[in-house]
């Protein structure tokens, strides 16, 4: 009768054990997943930022583009002016 208490608490402790470190690496892959979430949620936000940025750039290269032409328009009538008054 005592070993077989004995033997039963041995199953019932190596249970426990096995139970316990199933639930370790439960929890060591839900870590896992979260940080790769994360880490995807961080790459999505950095090319949405990125993609951002380059439509802002072009948006001002646009403009910029715009006053040159307006500049050239600009100086062009000027140069006419001017020449009308010499």
């Amino acid at each position: 009768m005592h070993k077989a208490t004995l033997t039963l608490a041995t199953l019932l402790l190596l249970g426990g054990t096995t139970g316990l470190v199933h639930a370790e690496g439960d929890i060591a892959k839900d870590v896992r997943d979260l940080h790769r979430d994360i880490d995807k949620g961080v790459d999505h936000d950095a090319k949405e930022i990125d993609k951002g940025y380059k439509h802002d750039k072009d948006e001002v290269e646009k403009a910029d583009d715009h006053l040159d032409k307006e500049r050239h328009k600009e100086d062009k009538h000027l140069d006419k002016e001017w020449k009308k008054d010499l």
